[in-house]
């Protein structure tokens, strides 16, 4: 997604209407600045310069007649559909539809937000069992210990079984998905609406009551979790379903949680070529007599960020509702801060 600069303002290119009050709505909730424009010949200059521009529907011709430079971070906006795909080609644009889109828009200027500056990690397990779940929860827990705005976990995979179980959180009060399904657009503050636990705060699926996660929704949240949290985690599952697929979409960072044997490796070797994970960067789970690190990044050709040692006593703590970072030993707690301060300083860096 595009990364905004707070001088260099959101260029809109929309008529007064419907879709440019849309527009200035969500540009405003992210509070950036707009450069609005509603004549198409008066665009070389913001074009060449701004830092992302949004064109609506009902003026795309006008701006295509142009035959203005390609560039990148051009979205189309709109509501007609047959005008969201007759210019989005000529203006090498990706296509936002209203109002379905409204959440998607958000997250995407939302990176321009002088808030929002959390990392939204995305958690893969490159095979069953390699505990890419703990080393999600883990993260939080450990980016929450190190910011008083806290860390928030979300759950994106239904067939987990809800990622509050293993936080030992199942009893805690607050929304979890099935309630959350409906949120779309521009959201304030969830943290207190939300269970929390060790300062994180749990976007978790509920047990008993079936969910299609969708995009819109998934997009929302994240956007609102990142602009008040210190790091925003996702446990996408293995599911490789919609909610899967938007929580890469929606991520800064792609970790893959890959066991140091053979078959993890080609386990996890299968898992990259069938998602979208072209960032994916490898976590590698040791264990005795495992590849040495440097072999598995070799073998997959993804960079290698960290390593974990075995912990077997996370199964049982997990069974007693103990969080990860509480139930692991000192060895493990390192490696994870260890993580949660590089990906920190990746966001700080860039």
């Amino acid at each position: 997604m595009a990364q905004l600069s707070p001088a260099r303002p959101v260029l809109v290119v929309a008529a007064p209407g419907d879709t440019q009050d849309s527009i200035l709505a969500a540009v405003t909730a992210q509070e950036l600045e707009a450069e609005v424009i509603v004549e198409p010949e008066r665009l070389a200059g913001p074009w060449r310069t701004a830092a992302t521009v949004i064109v609506a529907d009902d003026l795309a011709e006008k701006v295509a007649a142009r035959a203005l430079p390609h560039r990148e971070d051009v979205f189309l906006v709109g509501q007609r559909t047959d005008l969201l795909s007759a210019w989005s080609a000529p203006l090498a644009a990706r296509v936002i539809p209203l109002p379905e889109g409204a959440a998607w828009l958000g997250a995407v200027l939302g990176e321009g937000s002088s808030r929002t500056r959390a990392p939204v990690v995305a958690v893969l397990g490159g095979s069953g069992g390699v505990g890419a779940s703990t080393l999600a929860a883990a993260l939080a827990q450990l980016s929450a210990a190190r910011s008083p705005s806290g860390a928030a976990l979300v759950d994106a995979d239904p067939l987990g079984g809800g990622i509050d179980l293993l936080l030992g959180a199942e009893r805690v009060q607050g929304w979890r998905w099935p309630r959350l399904n409906a949120a779309a657009g521009h959201l304030g503050d969830l943290r207190s609406y939300l269970p929390v636990v060790d300062g994180v705060s749990v976007v978790s699926m509920a047990r008993g009551s079936e969910l299609d996660l969708a995009r819109e929704p998934l997009a929302a949240i994240v956007g609102s979790l990142r602009a008040w949290h210190s790091m925003v985690v996702l446990d996408p599952g293995r599911s490789g379903g919609l909610g899967a697929r938007e929580s890469l979409r929606l991520s800064t960072r792609q970790l893959v949680v890959v066991a140091a044997t053979v078959r993890g490796v080609a386990a996890a070797r299968e898992l990259l070529a069938s998602t979208d994970a072209e960032r994916a960067e490898l976590v590698v789970r040791r264990g005795r007599g495992s590849l040495a690190a440097s072999l598995v990044g070799e073998a997959l050709g993804r960079p290698v960020v960290a390593e974990l040692p075995d912990e077997p006593g996370l199964v049982a703590a997990a069974e007693r509702g103990e969080p990860p970072a509480r139930g692991s030993r000192r060895r493990y707690r390192r490696a994870v801060t260890a993580l949660v301060a590089r990906l920190q300083a990746g966001v700080a860096d860039g």
